[in-house]
């Protein structure tokens, strides 16, 4: 059976489309036989469809920039519920109907619980490198090495610049990636503090950024107490680590 994974650029994607619907629902629910529905069909309602149309195109460059894992596609969903609300709460107290503002009040805590889950897929360590738009590379964490295998024996070293129990990033700062990494290897000066098999999930337009993810979780097991003291050495010194 296949399963739906909530942690992907696609289902990214994918949450945004729920705006255009659920602005509809209340409408067809506001009467019987659906009656609201033939009412703005009829009479051409025009904030109906105005918000309608507005939210359809909301909800496509939404999903644009998700996919693209970039934040402004979680704001452009945050701007369609709060216009979407705005005109649903306007019609349950025009109508009158409290209890439809129970419904509405739902679907704005449903779209309020989605913003989150976007916020928290958009901060996973194998989808944030963590680099600012001024900055050519994403910063390093100090003192880690990374080693990179791939099925076939290839290697190549580079540098970490988040890290967390779902996967991590990486990035190389004089090449690109010329083969698929299929296993990890974290190293400070000679010592190797973790070694886990992973699976790329994103690279950067420039090719020389990767975000892996653990094909185990790291903290299920494999997560070893030297690497986890280190990243809390480098959190009470003010880096930025999961």
């Amino acid at each position: 059976m296949m399963k739906f994974n909530f942690q992907s650029r696609a289902s990214l994607a994918v949450w945004p489309l729920i705006l255009p619907i659920a602005f509809v629902l209340p409408y067809a629910f506001v009467a019987s036989d659906f009656r609201g529905l033939l009412w703005v069909w009829e009479v051409g309602y025009k904030p109906f469809w105005f918000v309608l149309f507005f939210l359809f195109l909301l909800s496509l460059g939404s999903s644009f920039f998700l996919y693209l894992l970039q934040d402004v596609g979680r704001t452009l969903f945050q701007v369609g519920v709060f216009v979407s609300t705005s005109q649903l709460a306007y019609l349950a107290m025009s109508e009158r109907r409290h209890s439809l503002l129970l419904f509405i009040f739902f679907i704005f805590a449903l779209e309020v619980f989605i913003s989150e889950k976007m916020k928290k897929v958009l901060t996973l360590p194998y989808f944030h490198s963590k680099r600012r738009w001024w900055e050519g590379f994403p910063k390093g964490i100090p003192g880690l090495r990374v080693e990179l295998f791939s099925e076939t024996g290839d290697t190549k070293e580079c540098r970490l610049s988040n890290f967390g129990p779902e996967g991590c990033f990486v990035f190389s700062e004089s090449e690109g990636f010329h083969f698929v990494p299929r296993s990890i290897r974290v190293v400070q000066k000679n010592e190797t503090l973790l070694e886990a098999d992973v699976e790329p999930v994103m690279y950067t337009e420039d090719g020389f950024g990767c975000g892996l993810k653990f094909q185990k979780n790291v903290a299920d097991g494999d997560w070893t107490k030297d690497l986890e003291d280190y990243l809390s050495h480098l959190r009470r010194a003010g880096y930025e680590v999961q």
